[in-house]
C-alpha cells in the first residue's frame, strides 16, 4: 500500500520492516480520511464497549496508570508556519480532542476515545469535517468511523447508503490508535508503554491514516525527554514525570509542537 504525501508536506508514519498489515476482505486498507459525498459514512452513537484490550493489571499498577483530568492545545508548526492545532481533554477514562489541519478544505478530525485502566484504548470514534464553522452554519461532516479494539482485532462499523457494514481487522493486543500529527494520541502511547508489561519499550499503534499496526519504539533521550519511533518517523517529546507531553518535534521534517494553555 502506498501512502501519499499530504498537502502540508508532513509525511505520516510509514510501515517499517515486519509491520502487521490490516486489510479489508477485498484487499484494501482501512483509511480514515475525508471522503466524497458519494462515499460518506454516518455512524450511530458510541457503543459502551469497555472490554479490556490487554490483561488486567494489578490494582496498584492500574491506579498508577490513571491520571488526573488534563487539557490543553498543541500548536504544530512546520518550518515556522502553523500547519495544525489540536485541542484535547483527558480524564482517567476518556480522551477527546479536535485536530484542525490548515489546508484548502479546512479539514478537522474530532475524536472521542474510551481509556481503560491499563492506558489502552478499547474504543475510538473519529468525525471528519470540512470547511470551518461560520457561526451559523456548521462545517459539513464528510466521514464518521468507529473502531472497537478487543484482543487482537479491531472492528470497524460504518453506515452508507447501502446500510450498515462491520469489518474486522487483525491488529495486536493493546494497540493504541494514532492520527497523523496528533500529539495527544501520541501521549496515550507513551502512557501505555509505562502502564504495560514492565520493561517493555514498544507499543503497537493502529494507524488510522493507513490501516497498519506499527510498533512504536520508546527510548529515553534524557531526564525529561523521549524518542518515539513509529515506522520511519521519529518523534522527540518533552515529558513530565506523569507522562504528560509538554511539547515535541519531528526533527527530520522540521515539525515542532508546542503545548499551550490548559491544565
Amino acid at each position: 500500500m502506498g501512502l501519499h504525501l499530504p498537502a502540508d508536506g508532513i509525511i505520516p508514519p510509514r510501515p517499517g520492516a515486519g509491520f502487521f498489515g490490516c486489510w479489508t476482505a477485498g484487499g484494501g486498507p482501512l483509511i480514515l480520511h475525508a471522503m466524497s459525498p458519494h462515499t460518506r459514512c454516518v455512524l450511530g452513537l458510541l457503543a459502551l464497549v469497555l472490554a479490556p484490550a490487554a490483561p488486567s493489571l494489578p490494582l496498584g499498577a492500574a491506579l498508577a496508570a490513571q491520571s488526573a483530568a488534563d487539557s490543553g492545545t498543541f500548536v504544530i508548526r512546520r518550518a515556522g508556519d502553523t500547519v495544525a492545532t489540536e485541542r484535547f481533554a483527558r480524564t482517567p477514562t476518556s480522551l477527546q480532542g479536535t485536530l484542525a489541519i490548515r489546508n484548502a478544505t479546512g479539514t478537522s478530525q474530532a475524536y472521542q476515545a474510551v481509556v481503560a485502566p491499563d492506558a489502552s484504548v478499547p474504543l475510538i470514534e473519529v468525525t471528519v469535517r470540512e470547511d470551518q464553522d461560520s457561526g451559523r452554519v456548521k462545517a459539513k461532516v464528510v466521514q464518521r468511523a468507529r473502531v472497537i479494539f478487543k484482543e487482537d482485532s479491531a472492528a470497524v462499523d460504518d453506515i452508507t447508503g447501502n446500510g450498515l457494514q462491520t469489518r474486522v481487522f487483525g491488529t495486536e493486543r493493546g494497540a493504541v490508535p494514532y492520527l497523523n500529527l496528533s500529539f495527544a494520541l501520541l501521549e496515550q502511547a507513551v502512557r501505555r508503554s509505562r502502564a504495560g508489561v514492565p520493561g517493555a519499550m514498544q507499543v503497537p499503534v493502529f494507524n488510522l491514516g493507513g490501516g497498519q499496526t506499527l510498533g512504536a519504539k520508546v527510548s529515553s533521550l534524557g531526564a525529561d525527554s523521549l524518542a518515539v519511533a513509529i515506522g520511519s518517523v521519529e518523534f522527540h517529546l518533552r515529558v513530565d514525570p506523569a507522562g504528560r507531553v509538554l511539547g515535541g518535534s519531528i526533527p527530520s521534517q522540521q515539525v515542532v509542537a508546542e503545548r499551550v494553555g490548559g491544565s
